[in-house]
């Protein structure tokens, strides 16, 4: 695993065999966490502590999976177990997704269960909305 500095100052990007997570600091506490690749058993391995660390140090959360090319029945366990970890903090967060992504979400029914945008804007609108707290 390797991690560089981004271009953007504070963000940050880890890479491993198929999958690529940039993490970019947004806002009032906001990270945005874009994931480009195949999130399989491999992936989720690499996902797994870098959602738990970034829970463990924001205020809001964001995962764009948008570029996600594939999502794998691991995968949908780790966007679960997320949710619950979050919800435990009482952190906000979304799922940006595109079609790779949302069809799993959409024919296991999961849709009820993880707070799903089709883009990345009206996701961060969301853990933003008033009502939140969240100060700049």
């Amino acid at each position: 695993m390797e991690t560089v500095v981004g271009a953007r100052s504070g963000a940050g990007t880890i890479s491993a065999t198929g999958v690529e997570v940039v993490t970019e600091p947004r806002r009032a506490g906001l990270v945005v966490m874009h994931v480009l690749g195949e999130i399989d058993l491999l992936g989720v391995s690499l996902l797994r502590p870098c959602f738990e660390h970034q829970l463990q140090n924001v205020r809001a959360l964001v995962l764009d999976f948008t570029e996600t090319s594939y999502l794998s029945a691991a995968g949908l366990s780790l966007l679960l177990q997320t949710g619950a970890d979050a919800r435990s903090r009482n952190i906000p967060w979304a799922l940006a997704a595109a079609r790779p992504v949302l069809r799993p979400i959409e024919v296991t029914g999961l849709e009820r269960r993880l707070p799903v945008y089709r883009e990345v804007p009206p996701a961060v609108d969301a853990v933003l909305a008033p009502g939140r707290s969240m100060s700049a």
